[in-house]
C-alpha cells in the first residue's frame, strides 16, 4: 500500500533524510525507531504530503503523491488518520466536538448520523462518558486516545501515529501501545508508528525500522532486528531498554 522510493530531504542547509526506501503492506503495523532528531517526524509529514522531498517518490496504492496537486492530496488525506504526538486537540472544544469536527468538515451525515459515529470510535478506545470533558479535565493517556478516536473517525485506511506514548509512565504507554494495535487490527489500517519506546514497539509491531542520522539502518521483523550486528543499532537497543 506505501511504498517509498531513495526519499531525501534538506531543511535548513541539514540534511534530515539520506536515500530512504521501505514499503508497508496492507494491514501492516510498520514502528519507526529512532532517537529524538533522526527525522521520524519529517518522514511522517512526507507521507501524508505535508513535506515534498527533494529526491525520491512515495507511492500509495499505485499513485505517487509527490506529483499530486494541492486539490489531489487534500482529497487524498480523507483517507488518512494521524495521532499527534501530544494529541493536538482542539482546547475549545469538548471531547464531543473535537472528535465529531472531521464529520462535519468532510460529510454530510446529520447530527444523529455524527453522534451515532462518534460514539461507536469512544467505544472502540474505551472512553466512557467523557463526551462533555474538556481537555484540560483530561490525563494524559485519555488525551492519546480521543486523539485516536478523531483519528479514525473517518474510516482511516492509513494511520500516523508520531510518537504515542511519549509523556506516558510505562502503564499506560502499555496500554496505549496495546489499544493502537487492537484498534488498527479492528479497523485494517495500514499503519506507520514513530517511536522511541522500544519494549512496547517491539510489542505491537509486525515489523520495525530504525532510524540513525537521516538512515535507515535496519529494517525487519523483531527477531530480525534484535539479531541486527550493526554497532549504532546494538546500542540503541541495549540503552533504549535498561
Amino acid at each position: 500500500m506505501i511504498k517509498v522510493n531513495h526519499l531525501s530531504k534538506t531543511l535548513d542547509d541539514q540534511k534530515v533524510l539520506t536515500d530512504i526506501s521501505f514499503q508497508v503492506s496492507e494491514g501492516e503495523i510498520l514502528i519507526i525507531l529512532g532517537p529524538s532528531g533522526v527525522g521520524k517526524t519529517v518522514l511522517l509529514k512526507h507521507l501524508i504530503g505535508l513535506l515534498q522531498p527533494d529526491q525520491g517518490s512515495i507511492v500509495i496504492n499505485g499513485k505517487d503523491i509527490t506529483k499530486f496537486s494541492q486539490q489531489q492530496q487534500l482529497a487524498m488525506r480523507k483517507d488518512f488518520g494521524y495521532l499527534f504526538q501530544e494529541g493536538a486537540l482542539y482546547d475549545f472544544m469538548n471531547v464531543f466536538e473535537n472528535v465529531a469536527f472531521p464529520l462535519r468538515e468532510h460529510t454530510n451525515f446529520n447530527a444523529s448520523k455524527i453522534r451515532q459515529r462518534v460514539q461507536e470510535v469512544l467505544d472502540m478506545v474505551d472512553l466512557h462518558q467523557v463526551e462533555s470533558k474538556m481537555p484540560l479535565e483530561l490525563s494524559g493517556g485519555m488525551k492519546k486516545r480521543v486523539g485516536l478516536a478523531r483519528a479514525i473517525v473517518l474510516s482511516a485506511k492509513i494511520l500516523l501515529c508520531d510518537e504515542p506514548t511519549s509523556g506516558l509512565d510505562p502503564i499506560r504507554s502499555h496500554d496505549i501501545s496495546d489499544l493502537i494495535r487492537q484498534v488498527v487490527k479492528k479497523i485494517g489500517a495500514t499503519t506507520v508508528i514513530t517511536s522511541h519506546d522500544v519494549i512496547n514497539a517491539f510489542r505491537i509491531a509486525d515489523r520495525v525500522a530504525i532510524l540513525h542520522e537521516g538512515r535507515m539502518e535496519v529494517m525487519g521483523t523483531v527477531q530480525e532486528v534484535s539479531s541486527c550486528q550493526d554497532a549504532f543499532v546494538k546500542e540503541f537497543l541495549q540503552l533504549s531498554k535498561v
